[in-house]
């Protein structure tokens, strides 16, 4: 699934990612989901919060590069990325190769200890909703908070959907902000679990889409 679909929203054009603008990229999704409630979690410093995960969120661009797919604007004002069915979740390996062999040095070793407890759950969690369908993993959408109101994350979750239903597969997502459950419901989502994280009161919510044969939500 390579090839972008036209947005209902005209006013925004859709293009993939490129490694070249990775870097950019990871600042705008460190802007984005700097309160987010996983990264205050992982960073609780917000001073360390800002200086590391412009890197943390380049890594994950690089993977779903890698494994994956990632989709922009010509502007860098937003970005979606997923990864497809048959590659949902990555191995340490794959992690490690796309850059986060430091992420021990980075985080702390108690923090890191309890971020990979928070992954664990995380990817057992999708396995649990998904029951071993076929499916595809959306990993994340932001937008750059100046840019936000404009139809940006709405165009590039429109355009991905029109093409998970194209091939007729579901989609699965997890958010960790209540707020967002809402917002994915508008999109043909629906909360199928919510939950907390054993151990560190980290709430999630999982959320499934089927697909629709009109391609719209």
């Amino acid at each position: 699934m390579k090839t972008p679909q036209e947005s209902t929203n005209t006013s925004v054009k859709i293009t993939a990612l490129e490694d070249r603008n990775l870097h950019d990229t990871a600042e705008l999704l460190a802007a984005a989901f700097f309160d987010y409630p996983m990264f205050t979690f992982y960073f609780p410093n917000p001073s360390r919060r800002s200086r590391h995960l412009p890197w943390y969120l380049q890594n994950v661009l690089r993977c779903a590069l890698r494994y994956g797919e990632a989709w922009t604007t010509p502007e860098t004002t937003g970005v979606l990325f997923a990864l497809p069915p048959g590659h949902t979740s990555l191995s340490i390996r794959e992690y490690v190769r796309n850059g986060f062999l430091l992420t021990p040095l980075v985080l702390g070793f108690r923090l890191y200890v309890q971020s990979m407890e928070c992954e664990g759950f995380v990817g057992r969690a999708q396995k649990d909703v998904m029951e071993g369908r076929p499916h595809y993993y959306l990993w994340g959408v932001a937008v750059d908070p100046a840019e936000q109101g404009k139809g940006i994350g709405d165009a590039l979750i429109r355009s991905f959907l029109a093409r998970t239903d194209a091939e007729s597969m579901p989609v699965y997502l997890e958010t960790h902000d209540r707020r967002n459950v809402g917002y994915y419901e508008r999109y043909g989502f629906e909360l199928v679990l919510q939950t907390s994280i054993p151990k560190h009161d980290l709430p999630i919510w999982c959320m499934r889409r089927q697909p629709t044969e009109s391609g719209n939500a």
